[in-house]
């Protein structure tokens, strides 16, 4: 028996699209009632370090520790963070590329002398909490999920549909209602590259570190004042380009 065959037959559970559901729903229900206690105001997320650390880092990270206690239940670990094959041609690996050299661009830019050793602590933590906790929902335990029943096209659409819709209810909490779906749209092709990352790396893992430490630079480019570059906005086409090459492909494909 394989070492890969030994850890499968470890799952406590088996996969479902309920439980990959139900996984994504609890996550939620943690994450919006905490910011529903801390009172949330959505326009101010990360302009200082109060706003910072109750609005961006602690509910990722009590999200977070809920996830880490149900995949450890179900005992899902490798299934959420591996892959048994790859899928893309080589060229997609632009993708993450340009994202890791826009990151150090955003970073750079930064209003140092607006950078206290506090608000890069809980940015930190945010960041780990947000790349953790959002890829595990979607591109972890729902991808997982879904395999179970759906072929990878229908895999890579359903859970990049409910990664958007996880920002609908930020209209509850601030964003203006006519920028909603130009977010929901924004997340969607965001999260179709995070996807196709994880199919050509066979990985949640770099997802999680591209997604934390993107969603890091944006708050701190709000905290410390700079103006963020439009030069950002490339990842976008990217991530189109990558997602047709790699779905329409696969489109058919079972992956367990």
């Amino acid at each position: 028996m394989t070492t890969i065959n030994k850890i499968e037959n470890q799952l406590k559970w088996k996969p479902t699209v309920l439980l990959g559901i139900a996984i994504y729903l609890g996550y939620l229900a943690v994450f919006f009632t905490t910011w529903t206690i801390n009172g949330v105001d959505y326009s101010r997320i990360g302009e200082n370090v109060e706003t910072t650390k109750l609005w961006y880092a602690l509910p990722t990270l009590f999200g977070s520790l809920f996830l880490v206690v149900v995949i450890s239940v179900l005992g899902w670990w490798r299934i959420v963070l591996f892959d048994k094959t790859k899928a893309g041609p080589k060229w997609a690996w632009i993708l993450p590329i340009a994202m890791i050299l826009l990151i150090i661009y955003s970073f750079s830019q930064l209003d140092t002398t607006k950078l206290s050793a506090e608000l890069l602590l809980w940015s930190t933590l945010g960041a780990i909490g947000v790349g953790f906790g959002e890829e595990m929902i979607t591109r972890g335990s729902m991808v997982a999920g879904l395999r179970s029943q759906f072929t990878e096209g229908k895999v890579w659409l359903y859970s990049t549909l409910l990664f958007s819709a996880l920002h609908i209810p930020n209209v509850i909490f601030g964003l203006p209602l006519a920028a909603m779906p130009i977010q929901v749209l924004l997340t969607f092709i965001m999260g179709s590259g995070l996807y196709i990352i994880r199919r050509i790396s066979g990985t949640l893992i770099i997802p999680m570190l591209l997604h934390g430490l993107w969603d890091s630079s944006v708050f701190l480019t709000e905290s410390t004042g700079t103006e963020s570059s439009p030069v950002t906005v490339i990842v976008y086409p990217l991530a189109l380009v990558c997602v047709i090459a790699v779905v329409h492909k696969n489109w058919q494909a079972k992956v367990s």
